[in-house]
């Protein structure tokens, strides 16, 4: 039910709830955002997840579960969904001011061997947002595995070299002072004991595991920067000058989603033009703008489109064209647009309702033939 639920139940709820536009009231902000119980759904996640991952690699390193090939992979599959589950907490946790807060998001990103993303982030991503310097902005027409080969590799390549200019200015001349202080030399180092650790302890199978786990996590966790700001650009200040900077983030510069279930799912990670705006915000403060583009059906539905190249551009491409030259799309591309997503949901979820179902059943019976 791990994965009927994400991908079929969540994103047919998603297109027949409505949608959630409502913001929090100027008199009520300050006190919203100083309540700690919004806190508590965070680190439940976090702990959650790490309860998961800990029970999974012990259990296929025992041989208590995970012992066929099919059975392996189910079980990589299901993890992996509370893996990024928490990746989005990690996103919540770091931009947090509080130091704690900060160093549990780090180790959502660390425990997926992607320890390095919360620099990329934080130093990189929210300047250049929505600019071909920028990484993690996929581009108009960039189909999601060209975006993976492009961004995960210019993730770590841009991190390194951040970390050698800051060396740099902090006045470290020596070449051993550029691996021993450089961050990402020292979280893949540590992220690389870790494994050594899960092999030592769990043997090589549960070893396998974790690092098929941690490999779907990223590419899950990358597909929501995919479609977080798909073919969105800011212009330049002087389009005749090639050096002229950008003009500031605007609300246009991220794609929302008002849909309910994915909303509180992800910690209203949806309302991204205000997390953009004003990245200090706690996610239960964010504001949602009716005038930002709206992706099709929420995240749930835009995850599955996304993994079609063809249908995920014809879905979205209009909009992101219309929305970089400040127009809307015509009735007659919302049509279209609209029965796109539903041929694709009604699809996909016909396929996986079969799969769950009758393939896989309620029983381990299926599982032997493999």
């Amino acid at each position: 039910m791990a994965i009927w639920i994400p991908y079929v139940g969540l994103p047919i709820l998603d297109y027949i709830l409505p949608v959630d536009h409502e913001n929090i009231s100027e008199g009520r902000i300050k006190v919203v955002e100083k309540d700690r119980r919004f806190l508590i759904p965070l680190y439940m996640t976090f702990v959650m997840d790490l309860a998961i991952l800990i029970y999974a690699i012990q259990g296929v390193g025992s041989g208590r579960i995970g012992q066929t090939t099919f059975e392996f992979f189910l079980y990589v599959i299901c993890s992996a969904q509370t893996g990024a589950l928490n990746a989005v907490v990690g996103h919540e946790l770091i931009h947090r001011r509080h130091i704690i807060h900060k160093i549990c998001g780090s180790i959502s990103y660390a425990k997926m061997m992607y320890g390095h993303f919360f620099i990329q982030h934080i130093r990189s991503h929210h300047k250049k947002v929505a600019t071909p310097e920028d990484p993690s902005t996929s581009r108009l027409g960039e189909s999601l595995y060209q975006f993976y080969w492009r961004a995960i590799p210019a993730g770590y390549v841009e991190v390194f070299k951040y970390e050698q200019a800051r060396l740099s200015l902090e006045g470290c001349t020596k070449w051993w002072q550029h691996v021993i202080y450089n961050r990402l030399i020292t979280f893949n180092l540590a992220q690389g004991a870790w494994l050594g650790i899960v092999y030592l302890l769990f043997g090589q199978r549960a070893l396998v595991f974790h690092i098929c786990q941690s490999a779907l996590v990223t590419l899950m966790f990358e597909a929501v920067n995919y479609l977080e700001h798909y073919g969105l650009l800011r212009k330049k200040l002087d389009p005749t000058n090639p050096d002229s900077a950008y003009e500031s983030v605007k609300i246009i510069h991220s794609w929302n989603a008002p849909q309910v279930g994915t909303s509180y799912l992800f910690f209203k990670l949806q309302r991204h033009s205000d997390h953009h705006a004003n990245a200090y915000k706690p996610y239960q403060i964010l504001d949602s703008f009716v005038e930002s583009p709206m992706l099709p059906y929420g995240y749930s539905v835009s995850l599955i489109l996304c993994v079609f190249p063809y249908i995920w551009k014809r879905a979205v491409d209009p909009v992101a064209i219309t929305t970089n030259k400040g127009e809307k799309i015509t009735e007659e591309q919302q049509k279209d647009q609209n029965r796109t997503v539903l041929c694709t949901l009604l699809a996909v979820s016909l396929f996986l309702t079969w799969v769950q179902f009758f393939y896989i059943g309620f029983n381990t019976s299926s599982f032997k033939q493999f």
